[in-house]
């Protein structure tokens, strides 16, 4: 004990005469602390709001009762009436709210469009959800409940005149939407379009909990140890309308993506409902209040047999199924990913920042450690020295992290809550996370200082050495680092492996491989860009050559360990750049799309109203095709689905050959992979033939020649097989289908694949023409354009058509979408822009944070030189050669950081869209995309803050008058 409280007084007082170092290096631990509360507070507000929102959701009742979630793409069946007059008639039973759930577009009415739009106004707009989209607006529910089932916030609850143009909405939609009590509302469905009154707000959690298994949208795979999976069967059409079955559209409604109540809702009276949907409610959730003689496990034991034998099988939500399903919640999942992620990366600043000043106070006392050890001090004690100074630091920086945290936490909740939330805590979780990262991150910095320290002989203390790292040393180590930076792309691209294995390796050993290769190239790199950029950079300050030739390579392990710190935001911002630009590559939709796809939902047009279509102003009636269009599961027969296709559907677009690939002017310019326009058109004319998508084929395996079958959705027993004729390169595509709404059925499909009209109208059994592609005139007027083409839509109003599961339901207002093609390019890269913006954030303060680990490599420089300088300025150096001078080496560190991140992030950026094809997000072969603006603004930002980390010392160095310059050098070489 007395031992260390001796090595803690020699600590201490070793702080108090350098207190610049460890004022820089406590700064640079209480910013990667606050970096730390900042992301994980968000999380800690989550978690420490389980139980409370969960009995929000629960709002006045007990448990929720609704179907077993069944296989992936299968519609959800309703509940039956006869269960909900049980229930009723129940004695333990006091209240049973039959809810039923709708996908809306919701518009304010009287509010001012922005200046700027946003990516979804240019693809959603005032326009029907549609299947491929997923809910982006709240969900409406139709409830007969006399009181409210939250709390009510403002206004009224709904009042019992099912027919009243009222609505009640819940808090997070009155929030997002800035609605208040009074406000007016334009509700848009698929068969509609409706205005409504705000007579109410209610209380609402802030997010639903998941209430089903993980996966969605249809795995293919229809063989699992060796047992098939019975395919999901679609209800039966219901024949009310004589033509329901020969002559009417059938079409899949837009589902919700997750089972239970909404969070994000809207709620009216089911007659209402009725009239905006253009079908009658169904209930598909019974909210259940029991009375409080019953126990939740008393109704369990008395309705669970009944429920799970039932048709269809039902399950029951009580409190603790909807806690554990906030728990799994995907907004949790992602907060606590981040919160990792802020974890990691404030580990390694607290090490390289601890590290660089640890291994800088061994280089600088190597005598004073010396003389310790000639004195009385063991190694075991030289290396206690290293490690309390490590943790020192590193308590003090933490205990000031969380102090500054908190107050970020405080003041940024009222100033931008958009940053920091309204509900951000300092919880235990931030508390502990940040104090283990913080501690980790001291400990592993001082293994090498403290490794180094132990080595110093005693005899050292006569000697006045300066050690330079010899050409072998950083050769040998930049072999092993391009070697071991190789393997990454090996790993990825070249040595052949299961995609299960290759994902393994890519997750455990490619990045790890790359970060040590990093390290181990960083001394090359370093000495390269020394020899190579160093006569640029003194030229450029008007120095001379010599002055800078070998500074950095003398003390090469001090600017390995800056370079490093630099190189960990810079290096992942790098990389994510590179990764997101070249990933959207594919996504972006290609010159192959004409100007523009429009839907005629829900009724479709029939001849004449194709004819109104080609005389719209603007529209080009040479360059207007009309496409039979479906979404249909694949029919793998006897052999197992591909293992990479990871959706079970796909959209066939029916076109006309001759029009599609005309020797003069062809409608669609695609790029042939296998095949040729002229074969494959005489294919597709003579029928039974198709085009695939390339991404497809890599998935698949299929080839030209190669058959392809699917179950048309309306008539499963049946089998329709087509023959491969060419495989065409279709960017894009995903886009395109996700919001045009010809993913008819499914939320989610594998690839579009084209085939004869005339083909997909008899083998689908497809009576009317819903899609139409076509081409504009110069200078058209879109907005103008749509209102023709809207008007001929409502042309059909008041017809029916069948929906998957629903049976007839009435159009009121038929709807013309129009999805530009140009319209969808500025709305990927609108909403590509911010997603990776958004991954970039945190690279970037860690960029910041590393920072502060210049300033200590540049105040140990300048120490360490103080008698070179004093010499120097004695002889006719000026001070301003002498700042330079200093400019000049802090400079070349950034330079060597921005040339190491460059290499990491190319590498890791190209490695990560290769793994694309292995785990499932993919859309082609791998493209390489090097966004040079974008790198050159992190680039930018990194020779800034080297430069505003070294302004103290520069400014110290520019004022020193030569004998004060030679007495601190004398003194430190004492």
């Amino acid at each position: 004990m007395n031992s260390l409280r001796f090595l803690i007084k020699f600590v201490a007082a070793q702080m108090r005469l350098n207190p610049g170092r460890a004022v820089i290096t406590t700064v640079g631990i209480m910013a990667s602390t606050c970096a730390v509360v900042w992301v994980v507070s968000g999380y800690d507000a989550l978690v420490s709001q389980f139980d409370e929102n969960s009995e929000k959701y629960l709002g006045r009742y007990d448990l929720l009762i609704m179907p077993q979630s069944g296989p992936p793409g299968s519609e959800t069946p309703p509940i039956q009436d006869s269960l909900v007059d049980e229930l009723k008639h129940d004695a333990g039973v006091l209240e049973v709210n039959p809810v039923s759930q709708s996908r809306v577009t919701v518009i304010p009415i009287d509010r001012h469009a922005e200046d700027e739009k946003s990516s979804l106004d240019f693809v959603v707009g005032a326009r029907p959800p549609v299947n491929g989209a997923p809910p982006l607006d709240p969900t409406l529910v139709s409830t007969p409940a006399i009181e409210p089932p939250y709390e009510l916030l403002q206004g009224r609850w709904l009042s019992e005149d099912g027919k009243a143009k009222e609505i009640v909405i819940g808090e997070l939609v009155a929030k997002e939407k800035n609605l208040s009590v009074g406000d007016g509302l334009k509700l848009i469905s698929l068969a509609n379009e409706v205005q409504l009154t705000v007579v109410g707000i209610v209380e609402q959690a802030p997010q639903a909990p998941s209430l089903s298994p993980p996966g969605r949208g249809g795995s293919p795979s229809e063989k699992r140890n060796g047992k098939r999976n019975e395919r999901p069967k679609r209800d039966k059409l219901e024949s009310n309308d004589s033509n329901s079955e020969t002559n009417q559209t059938v079409l899949g409604m837009p589902k919700n993506f997750s089972p239970g109540i909404a969070a994000n809702a809207i709620y009216v009276r089911p007659e209402l409902a009725e009239w905006i949907n253009g079908y009658a409610s169904r209930p598909q959730v019974l909210q259940v209040a029991i009375r409080d003689t019953v126990t939740i496990q008393q109704f369990r034991e008395a309705w669970d047999d009944r429920l799970v034998s039932g048709r269809p099988a039902m399950q029951l939500i009580d409190f603790e199924a909807v806690r554990a399903g906030m728990e799994s919640n995907r907004t949790v999942s992602g907060q606590q990913s981040q919160a990792w992620a802020a974890t990691g990366m404030a580990t390694l600043a607290a090490i390289f920042i601890i590290f660089s000043t640890l291994s800088m106070g061994v280089s600088e006392r190597t005598r004073e450690f010396a003389m310790l050890r000639a004195v009385a001090l063991t190694r075991g004690q030289i290396a206690m020295i290293i490690a309390v100074e490590s943790v020192l630091l590193a308590l003090v920086g933490w205990v000031g992290g969380l102090l500054a945290g908190y107050a970020m936490l405080v003041v940024g909740s009222q100033l931008v809550p958009g940053w920091f939330g309204t509900d951000a805590v300092l919880g235990w979780g931030c508390i502990v996370l940040s104090g283990v990262t913080v501690l980790v991150g001291a400990l592993g910095a001082a293994i090498v200082p403290a490794w180094r320290a132990t080595r110093i002989e005693p005899l050292e203390a006569m000697t006045s050495k300066l050690s330079t790292p010899g050409i072998q040393s950083w050769v040998v180590l930049g072999v092993i680092g391009a070697l071991l930076s190789a393997m990454t792309p090996l790993l990825v691209f070249a040595i052949p492996m299961s995609d299960q294995w290759r994902a393994w390796a890519y997750g455990f050993l490619t990045y790890p491989t790359l970060l040590v290769g990093m390290i181990c190239l960083a001394p090359a790199i370093v000495v390269v860009s020394e020899f190579a950029i160093g006569p640029w950079v003194t030229r450029s300050l008007g120095l001379d050559t010599r002055m800078m030739k070998t500074q950095l390579s003398t003390h090469l392990w001090r600017t390995v360990g800056a370079t490093l710190a630099l190189s960990i935001g810079l290096g992942l911002y790098a990389s994510t750049q590179t990764w997101g630009y070249s990933m959207l590559k594919p996504f972006t939709p290609g010159d192959w799309l004409p100007d523009a796809l429009v839907a005629f939902h829900p009724v479709g047009l029939d001849e004449e109203g194709i004819e109104d279509v080609r005389d719209v102003s603007g529209i080009r009636s040479d360059r207007l095709m009309p496409l039979a269009v479906e979404q249909a599961r694949f029919d793998w027969g006897a052999e197992e689905p591909p293992s990479r296709v990871q959706r079970d559907n796909a959209v066939l677009f029916g076109i006309d050959p001759a029009m599609a690939f005309a020797r003069e002017d062809p409608f669609l310019t695609f790029e042939f992979v296998e095949g040729d326009r002229v074969s494959a058109t005489e294919a597709l004319q003579g029928g039974g033939a198709c085009l695939i998508s390339e991404d497809f084929q890599m998935s698949t395996g299929l080839s030209v020649g190669d058959e392809l079958s699917f179950t048309p959705p309306t008539a499963e027993d049946e089998r329709v097989t087509y023959r491969i004729a060419g495989v065409v390169s279709l960017p894009g595509w995903h886009w395109v289908t996700k919001f045009s709404g010809v993913r008819r059925h499914f939320v989610r499909t594998a690839t579009v694949v084209f085939v004869g009209r005339d083909d997909v109208q008899r083998d689908f059994h497809l009576h009317r023409t819903e899609f139409v592609w076509m081409d504009f005139e110069e200078g058209a007027d879109l907005a103008a354009m749509e209102v023709d083409l809207q008007s001929i839509a409502e042309q059909k109003s008041g017809e029916t058509f069948v929906a998957s599961g629903l049976g007839s339901v009435k159009a009121y207002r038929p709807f013309a979408r129009m999805t530009a093609s140009e319209n969808v390019r500025k709305a990927i890269q609108l909403r590509a822009d911010g997603m990776i913006w958004g991954m970039s954030y945190l690279p970037l303060i860690t960029l910041a944070i590393m920072s502060l680990a210049i300033a200590n490599t540049v105040i140990a420089s300048v120490r360490s030189r103080a008698w070179e300088f004093g010499i120097m300025r004695s002889i006719g150096v000026t001070r301003g050669q002498l700042v330079r001078l200093v400019i000049a080496e802090t400079v070349l560190i950034a330079v060597g950081a921005c040339v190491l991140s460059l290499i990491f992030g190319l590498i890791a950026g190209w490695c990560g869209v290769g793994m694309a094809q292995y785990v499932g997000w993919f859309a082609g072969p791998p493209n390489f995309l090097i966004p040079w603006a974008h790198l050159a603004i992190g680039f930018a930002m990194t020779i800034g803050l080297c430069l505003l980390a070294g302004l103290w010392p520069i400014v110290r160095i520019g004022r020193a008058e030569p004998l004060g310059l030679l007495q601190a050098g004398r003194g430190g070489h004492g």
